[in-house]
C-alpha cells in the first residue's frame, strides 16, 4: 500500500490493490478507539497503480483546499 499526506492536518491518501485493480481512499485518524475514518474513496477501479495515485492525489488536494467537497472517482 502506498500512502501520502497533504498539508491539511492528518489527511492521508491510501492506494491499494483489490480484486485485480487499484483503488484509493482518503482517511483521517479516529480520535477515540484508534484506526481511521474514510472521508473519500475511488469508485473507479484503475488498471495501473500510478493512475490511482494520480487521481487520489487530485482528490486529496481538492479535499485539503475545501473540506466540504465531495470526492470520489
Amino acid at each position: 500500500m502506498v500512502t501520502s499526506q497533504t498539508s491539511a492536518p492528518h489527511l492521508t491518501l491510501h492506494v491499494f490493490e483489490q480484486d485485480g485493480g487499484w483503488h484509493w481512499g482518503i482517511a483521517i485518524p479516529r480520535v477515540a478507539g484508534g484506526g481511521f475514518k474514510v472521508l473519500a474513496y475511488s469508485k473507479v477501479t484503475f488498471a495501473q497503480e500510478v493512475d490511482a495515485h494520480h487521481d487520489g492525489n487530485r482528490a486529496l488536494d481538492a479535499l485539503a483546499q475545501n473540506p466540504s467537497v465531495q470526492c470520489g472517482s
